[in-house]
């Protein structure tokens, strides 16, 4: 990659591209570092321990790495899994390589069947949305 170096200032041992959005890029970046480090502290919060069987639960915000159910749709925690089961079918470059499977969760698909599915419970906290009082 070549860098223009009329178009350069340098700032110590980085270097500053000019002009442009450079200050949009900076303000973007500390965004995604901010929510990088929000979802990580989600995902390791713990919250799931308190999930058992006959509980509602919940996808956490920014945790969805399935297609179904979406957001805020409540889910019943069938089991929780002493032994979790690792994932390897997929290969590493699948988001779901070794993905840890560790709690049962049934729901209602679009017939109205109910299905059981695996899960990471990392990713679920307990549902407290309409009609979980």
């Amino acid at each position: 990659m070549e860098v223009n170096m009329e178009n350069t200032v340098h700032e110590g041992r980085s270097l500053k591209l000019v002009g442009g959005n450079a200050d949009e890029k900076r303000v973007a970046a500390r965004r995604y570092c901010a929510e990088l480090a929000a979802s990580f502290l989600r995902f390791s919060s713990g919250t799931e321990k308190s999930l058992q069987p006959g509980m509602l639960a919940q996808w956490k915000p920014g945790m969805k790495n399935r297609k179904t159910p979406d957001y805020g749709v409540p889910m019943m925690v069938v089991e929780v899994l002493e032994q979790p089961v690792i994932d390897t079918t997929f290969e590493s470059g699948s988001i779901y390589f070794r993905e840890r499977l560790d709690i049962v969760l049934g729901f209602l698909d679009e017939d109205e069947e109910f299905c059981l599915l695996h899960y990471d419970s990392r990713r679920f906290e307990a549902y407290a949305g309409i009609g979980a009082e």
